[in-house]
């Protein structure tokens, strides 16, 4: 009986000695929530999350905590997957300083990239991060046809290289009155919808006849050592990608004659794309869900609006999804309610106006992660992915809820400081 007991005694301190050699090297961290919104697996009541080196190395009920882990009390809070704005200019322009998310000399720039513009030292950065926004794709503005090239980044570090998840992460298009303004006051092509239209038509197939003259290129230098290497055109190759479907194109249209412009060139050229903004979204479902394309909403139904938005609807996500189109709330700082910050602000409008709350959450975690594909990293409180989390005081939804915590790959970025 005593050599049982010395055996067991023996089996749970080599036990315990291997969880302290693990923490103590490498830093595990356990998360005690009250609830976990994991978004893909459900809701966990009274769970664990444990972290190690930034990533997420379990989750669950009753786990066994490391003796020597960093053990962070959230027994009365809520913890959800850090969330994701879609689609925002944040970084590419200060405050007092003159526009810097569209190069407005020339109407079509697939070339330029936006992370040569973004300042990692924004103080729109730390704010947005202050709301439980952890990554964000940062876009071109709304003023040129083709604007450039957007980068999917998380909103922590000192270098872009440090930020960036995903870089190109597609080519942003605008139908509407963005480029009908920007470029009628010039009196220059494009003033009019029409204009726009052809530009992206003929840009794209520009770029259908550069990437044929590489596919023959490859083809004749197997069997020609003297075959003429194409000339790299820097303006044509993201949109030679986007014919490939290497790259995703994201197409900010509202009106529904703009939508169906944007379906119609989708449609024409075989793109994988996105609709971003789609204010008359509900009024043409079906015809978005046909395609299987993916939107990006905003506004929500309330602030200010343009004539392009007029007819917005706080159903529009409700009924969108509803048609089986995946959705992806945004918070438009400029037509919406608030502050980027208030993306779960946004998503509270949706369910208001009908949308399923799972589908809400979902609108602005793993749907968007999904659509900006990096839902392998993040979007969900799962095992083996980065442990990008916010601690709430409560309910997401709730007007009342405070962030009490976030942090970034495993690491603290925003904490609430105590009032006395």
């Amino acid at each position: 009986m005593k050599k049982k007991l010395s055996l067991m005694l023996l089996v749970v301190l080599a036990f315990g000695l291997l969880w302290v050699g693990v923490s103590a090297e490498q830093g595990v961290m356990a998360i005690k929530a009250g609830k976990i919104l994991t978004i893909t697996a459900g809701t966990i009541e009274h769970g664990v999350i444990l972290i190690e080196k930034g990533k997420i190395i379990e989750v669950g009920k009753e786990l066994p905590i490391p003796p020597q882990a960093t053990v962070i009390d959230a027994s009365n809070s809520t913890v959800m997957p850090g969330m994701i704005e879609a689609h925002t200019t944040i970084g590419l322009r200060e405050r007092f300083e003159a526009p810097g998310a569209d190069e407005t000399t020339d109407p079509c720039t697939p070339q330029l990239k936006v992370i040569d513009a973004l300042n990692p030292f924004s103080k729109d950065i730390k704010e947005v991060v202050f709301g439980g926004i952890t990554t964000a794709l940062i876009t071109p503005g709304r003023l040129n046809v083709i604007g450039g090239q957007p980068a999917v980044v998380k909103l922590t570090g000192t270098t872009i290289s440090q930020m960036v998840l995903l870089e190109p992460a597609g080519v942003k298009i605008s139908l509407g009155e963005g480029p009908k303004q920007a470029y009628g006051a010039k009196r220059r092509l494009p003033s009019t919808r029409m204009g726009s239209a052809y530009l992206v038509r003929k840009s794209l197939t520009d770029a259908d006849y550069y990437l044929n003259q590489w596919k023959e290129y490859e083809k004749k230098k197997a069997t020609d050592k003297e075959a003429k290497k194409p000339k790299v055109d820097l303006k044509l190759e993201p949109l030679a990608k986007l014919l490939e479907g290497k790259l995703t194109a994201f197409i900010e249209c509202y009106r529904t004659d703009d939508i169906m412009t944007a379906l119609r060139i989708i449609d024409e050229f075989k793109l994988k794309a996105v609709l971003v903004g789609c204010a008359d979204g509900h009024k043409v479902a079906d015809e978005i869900a046909r395609r299987k394309v993916s939107v990006i909403l905003s506004p929500m139904g309330t602030g200010p609006r343009r004539i392009e938005t007029k007819d917005v609807t706080i159903n529009n996500a409700a009924i969108l999804s509803r048609a089986g189109v995946k959705v992806v709330i945004h918070s438009d700082a400029s037509l919406g309610v608030g502050a980027i910050r208030e993306l779960p602000l946004a998503a509270a409008f949706a369910v208001k106006g009908g949308m399923d709350r799972d589908e809400a959450l979902k609108a602005i975690t793993i749907n968007a992660a999904e659509i900006l594909g990096v839902a392998d990293r993040i979007g969900s409180i799962e095992k083996g992915k980065d442990a990008d989390l916010v601690i709430l005081s409560g309910d997401p939804f709730h007007y009342l809820t405070r962030v009490e915590k976030v942090f970034i790959n495993g690491e603290t970025v925003f904490e609430k400081k105590e009032q006395n």
